[in-house]
């Protein structure tokens, strides 16, 4: 899949310096970039629908374990 992407110069800049640091190209590291974020926001959504699961299913379980503390 083709796409296009137009940063700020300055973001250009930066992006063509940390390319050139780590020695890949500035594609690869957008590369890198976009699976890490997808990887930490994916996991994140997961987490937040298991609390949401177990906050539901076990409403009355959690009720009373905070009336014991």
């Amino acid at each position: 899949m083709a796409m296009n992407f137009r940063p700020s110069e300055d973001l250009a800049e930066r992006l063509r310096t940390q390319a050139a640091t780590e020695q890949t190209s500035v594609q690869n590291l957008l590369v890198k970039a976009a699976e890490e974020y997808l990887a930490r926001n994916t996991k994140k959504a997961m987490i937040k629908r298991e609390v949401e699961l177990v906050k539901t299913n076990f409403a009355d379980a959690l009720r009373r374990l905070g009336e014991g503390a």
